[in-house]
């Protein structure tokens, strides 16, 4: 997973690096980067999404939603916990080979998978209930931005 992380922070340095002249020959550019790098909705509307990560955030999100009690409730030993952020990065894995989207799209897609990818790591690298917890709100928080950002029908 840390090589799909990399590869993620890898894309979204050269994004910001191939904007860079944009950004300075632009008199109205203020330093705003993290602006530049938030999430944000296609001119008001949600982005388009095509079924490969429709199929890879619905399974992302059933490894949250349908993820047994102890494991919300903090109580979860890490190694289930681990389970749960080896599934997430799976899924992760297979969105980023299968998913094909527009760049624009790509782009704003990408900062809510490298929330995944944090919250997934998170759930690997657990060492108590408390951590592995806090992952699984990380993951969820990305789950919510991605039903607020992009446009999946039925999507619960």
């Amino acid at each position: 997973m840390k090589t799909l992380a990399t590869a993620v922070a890898i894309a979204a340095a050269a994004l910001t690096i191939a904007s860079a002249p944009a950004r300075a020959a632009d008199p109205h550019h203020h330093g705003h980067e993290a602006s530049a790098n938030a999430l944000k909705l296609n001119n008001g509307k949600k982005w388009g999404t095509d079924e490969a990560l429709r199929r890879g955030m619905t399974a992302v999100r059933l490894a949250v939603h349908g993820a047994p009690a102890p494991l919300h409730k903090g109580t979860a030993k890490p190694e289930a916990y681990a389970a749960v952020g080896n599934r997430i990065e799976a899924e992760v894995g297979r969105i980023v080979k299968e998913c094909k989207l527009p760049p624009d799209a790509d782009a704003q897609l990408h900062l809510v998978i490298a929330d995944v990818i944090a919250g997934a790591d998170a759930l690997k690298g657990a060492k108590d209930g408390k951590a592995g917890r806090a992952g699984l709100i990380k993951v969820d928080g990305a789950l919510k931005a991605y039903a607020t950002h992009f446009d999946h029908p039925g999507w619960k």
